[in-house]
């Protein structure tokens, strides 16, 4: 059964993307692995650009091949029995398919749920709005090794709903303090998630069959070195987020090679250059650590 990680954090431009692409990648191309990647960015569909460059027009104009996610939650916003079928694309990658972010994401709340007087019925419609993704995932999962969900930098209930799904979270992360909050808040989002289903369990009088969500650790990226070396500023960064939760031991540097690789929507492990050479191994160690972290 498929090993879904989720990637999470409230604060945009840390390499969240860039490192589910180039883990998808890398899982497929150097470990052998089968792995499903959901797009949930529904701003930038940044994974979907880079697996299909097609799509993008599609997306800019929500014109979106479906069924997507956004129309399973439809179906639940409109009193539907929810169906599990989606989209699912393939890549020039062998092992890898996906499946396309959709800018309708964006209207995702709890509050477009049809209500009743009953609040038992209530909190039934609130875990079903939590479960779309696992629902969605569920006859699929035994198909791959690994299903890697990319999310939008904000707490939001599309979040909550693939936090749910997912058995780990890692948080992509910058070493400065500003962007050192995203991994406070996604921390505190997957308790959240965690402490709600037990309510939901205990009220709806019903048996769930949830294993709480874990957080895998905080990646280090775009990092700066000195004599190779993290930069003072950046060691001190990388120790005061190890004080709030687990991280990775492997980071991964800033500089061309992935924004080249970027540029040519392609993996930097096809990029020529000493750059996309340092950064190409930093990722392969980093899948090895990912795979320990979170395994299959």
């Amino acid at each position: 059964m498929g090993t879904i990680v989720g990637f999470a954090s409230e604060k945009g431009g840390v390499g969240k993307t860039t490192i589910c692409y180039h883990l998808a990648v890398a899982l497929s191309r150097y470990h052998g692995k089968k792995v499903l990647v959901i797009d949930g960015d529904y701003q930038r569909g940044g994974i979907t650009g880079r697996f299909d460059e097609t799509l993008i027009e599609g997306f800019r104009t929500g014109q979106i091949q479906g069924p997507t996610l956004y129309n399973k939650f439809l179906e639940l916003y409109s009193a539907q029995t929810l169906t599990p079928d989606i989209k699912i694309f393939a890549t020039s990658e062998e092992r890898i398919h996906f499946v396309p972010a959709d800018p309708r994401l964006s209207a995702v709340t709890v509050d477009k749920i049809p209500t009743t007087n009953n609040i038992r019925e209530n909190m039934r419609s609130l875990w079903r709005h939590l479960s779309v993704l696992e629902v969605v995932l569920a006859p699929i999962r035994d198909r791959y090794d690994y299903i890697l969900v990319d999310s939008h930098p904000d707490i939001n209930d599309l979040l909550r709903t693939i936090l749910y799904a997912c058995e780990y979270v890692c948080s992509p992360v910058k070493l400065d303090l500003q962007s050192t909050v995203g991994v406070v808040s996604a921390i505190e989002a997957i308790n959240n998630v965690n402490s709600d289903i037990e309510l939901v369990a205990n009220t709806i009088d019903e048996t769930i069959d949830y294993s709480p969500t874990q957080y895998a650790g905080a990646i280090a990226t775009q990092a700066r070195e000195w004599g190779g070396i993290l930069k003072w500023t950046e060691r001190t960064e990388y120790r005061r987020i190890a004080q709030s939760g687990p991280i990775f031991e492997t980071y991964v540097t800033e500089g061309d090679g992935l924004r080249q690789a970027a540029r040519d929507r392609c993996p930097v492990f096809d990029i020529s250059g000493q750059n996309a050479e340092k950064q190409s191994q930093q990722l392969r160690e980093l899948t090895k650590e990912f795979i320990e972290r979170c395994p299959a």
